[in-house]
């Protein structure tokens, strides 16, 4: 037995040599974005986009302070949705796995869209609202 466990793993070893793991695999790519005047906004905010293969989830909060990208409270989390091409965040703390955002979206919750291209250095988000106004908020990159 103990030879066999040996076994399998040298076999494991030797198949994983000289290969390079397939692209994309088990990466994750973060993006961070403020508010456009975030240093004299009275409501600072923050984006992290998460791409991991071909998925993209993003969480809004506010920032705390004007300096730096320290996060603070949640104020929405989402993801990409392709019929929509754009990242939709669902207003408030729910997390998209107790409701799906079509699901939210048809009850009337108030959410913010964000389309999206790669390789893009600004983003603008609209928050709509049913019955309420509409407002765009434009969100620009953070170096890292």
């Amino acid at each position: 037995m103990r030879y066999s466990a040996t076994l399998i793993l040298a076999a494991l070893m030797l198949a994983g040599c000289g290969k390079e793991p397939a692209k994309g695999f088990g990466s994750t790519t973060i993006s961070k974005w403020k508010s456009e005047n975030w240093a004299t906004s009275k409501a600072p905010m923050g984006l992290v986009l998460e791409e991991s293969n071909a998925q993209i989830t993003a969480t809004l909060s506010e920032l705390k302070g004007t300096n730096g990208f320290v996060l603070g409270d949640r104020l929405a989390v989402g993801n990409y949705q392709a019929d929509q091409k754009a990242i939709v965040l669902m207003m408030g703390n729910l997390a998209p796995s107790l409701m799906p955002v079509e699901q939210w979206i048809a009850n009337g919750g108030p959410y913010m869209k964000i389309p999206v291209e790669r390789g893009a250095t600004n983003l603008a988000m609209t928050t709509v609202v049913k019955n309420g106004p509409t407002v765009t908020v434009n969100l620009v990159r953070v170096s890292d």
